[in-house]
């Protein structure tokens, strides 16, 4: 497996990144960490879109949109798991009021990239009236059988403009092994963002790989790759949570297997001192960085 990526070109565009609030979300610990501490039940973690401003052509783009406000309106099963499951949730900002801080507004938002449609990654697609939504085509049957044409989805039907997105079609030639990863589509066409086919967590779940610098410097954006940190560095693995009172077993991943190949690969780029990898929810990062220099209108530093 090969954490080695592409030279960059001669005047190589590149993005520069900031993390934007998406709300606070507290996920049960068992169903995500294994071991799981005895005297841990709760973490509290974000849900952190992020901010990527091209060199060249200076477009806005989005990696996600974290939690809407009014999440009691998501399908009912996906309301009902938000009060039941995942509380407390807090929503003093959300994506808009993030882009905000830095003169920012919705209408400025070429493109939005949904890592995947968990409704903690979503946020509100009405506010980006004007965007050009991304998703993994796998997505696209979840949406399309989704709420109210199925009463029990978690998923809302109407939830991207269809007329407005694209699906992206990972049977296409375009997709190339890059660096660890045996798919990726280089989607400018310009060396400065790959998205990564993250197959395993759920159908459609994308990552992206993007330039930092023109000399080499890059982000790995893993969405929900894993839930924590310590998973990404081997210290802990992904739960497979059997419930007591039904028998059942649920693990977080729709393909464990194939999500932590996915884990594997993501983890080699650690041994690349220019390559800084972000999760969404990584709440012991948000708690030393909230509110500082890389949140926007300040932005990370390339490594």
């Amino acid at each position: 497996m090969s954490s080695s990526l592409p030279a960059p070109s001669v005047n190589q565009p590149y993005f520069t990144v900031s993390a934007l609030e998406g709300g606070r979300v507290t996920i049960p610990a068992p169903f995500f960490l294994d071991p799981c501490p005895d005297d841990v039940q709760k973490i509290p973690v974000p849900a952190t879109p992020f901010l990527l401003r091209h060199s060249i052509t200076k477009q806005n783009i989005l990696f996600d949109l974290g939690i809407r406000k009014d999440y009691h309106n998501l399908p009912p099963v996906s309301a009902e798991r938000a009060n039941t499951m995942f509380q407390p949730i807090d929503m003093a900002q959300d994506v808009v009021d993030s882009l905000a801080k830095g003169g920012l507004k919705p209408s400025d938002v070429s493109h939005v990239f949904l890592s995947h449609i968990h409704w903690h990654h979503i946020g509100d697609p009405a506010l980006f009236p004007y965007s050009t939504f991304v998703i993994g085509e796998g997505a696209v049957p979840l949406l399309e059988k989704g709420y109210p044409h199925d009463p029990n989805s978690t998923f809302a039907s109407d939830l991207v403009p269809f007329e407005r997105t694209v699906a992206l079609k990972t049977s296409s030639r375009g997709w190339k092994p890059v660096g660890p990863f045996t798919r990726a589509v280089d989607y400018y066409g310009d060396g400065s963002l790959y998205i990564v086919d993250a197959a395993g967590h759920m159908p459609g779940h994308i990552n992206f790989l993007l330039r930092t610098s023109p000399d080499g410097g890059w982000m790995y954006l893993a969405g929900d790759t894993c839930h924590d940190w310590r998973i990404l560095m081997g210290e802990l693995s992904t739960a497979e949570y059997h419930n007591p009172s039904t028998g059942k077993v649920f693990c977080i991943h729709a393909d464990r297997p194939t999500a932590e190949e996915h884990i594997k690969r993501v983890r080699s780029l650690l041994d690349n001192p220019r390559v800084r990898v972000m999760l969404a929810h990584n709440g012991a990062w948000y708690e030393k960085n909230r509110g500082g220099p890389v949140f926007w209108p300040g932005a990370f530093e390339s490594l």
